[in-house]
């Protein structure tokens, strides 16, 4: 057994989540293949319009118009059930697709599956974080001691 499967399953989710940033902004499409579900999608929210999803194809299409100058997963939250992980994380990023900013800090929700024994990412959701000052009930920072 190598050190990463000796680790709690929490804190593999965190590093393949960090390897998938780096395999993104590297356009590495063999790693990031190894990564995904078949059935990877990824679901934008877009203000007026119903949920739109980016099926794991045409992600792949769109992936060399992206121009990534840089990527930090700047806190992230994994809860695992079974044979499942969900993960939520803010991720930032300094980016164009096709000539059009990307830039920003992103609210991800990733669904993570175990297949054949390997963990991959099956979905995808991201949105933008709400601004500070808009209502909300009382909340708590979510942390992960094994992240």
């Amino acid at each position: 057994m190598n050190k990463l499967d000796e680790r709690p399953v929490e804190a593999r989710i965190s590093a393949l989540e960090r390897q998938w940033a780096v395999a993104f902004q590297a356009k590495d499409v063999a790693a990031l293949q190894n990564l995904m579900a078949d059935g990877y999608a990824l679901i934008i929210a877009v203000e007026g319009k119903p949920l739109q999803i980016v099926p794991r194809n045409a992600w792949f299409e769109r992936l060399n118009d992206y121009e990534i100058a840089s990527i930090s997963i700047d806190h992230i939250y994994v809860r695992i059930y079974g044979s499942m992980a969900v993960v939520v994380m803010l991720w930032r990023q300094e980016a164009t697709l096709a000539g059009n900013d990307r830039s920003g800090q992103l609210m991800l929700t990733d669904i993570w599956v175990q297949q054949d024994g390997e963990w991959r990412i099956a979905e995808r959701h991201s949105s933008r974080p709400e601004p500070a000052t808009v209502a909300r009930p009382p909340s708590e920072t979510l942390e992960c001691d094994l992240c």
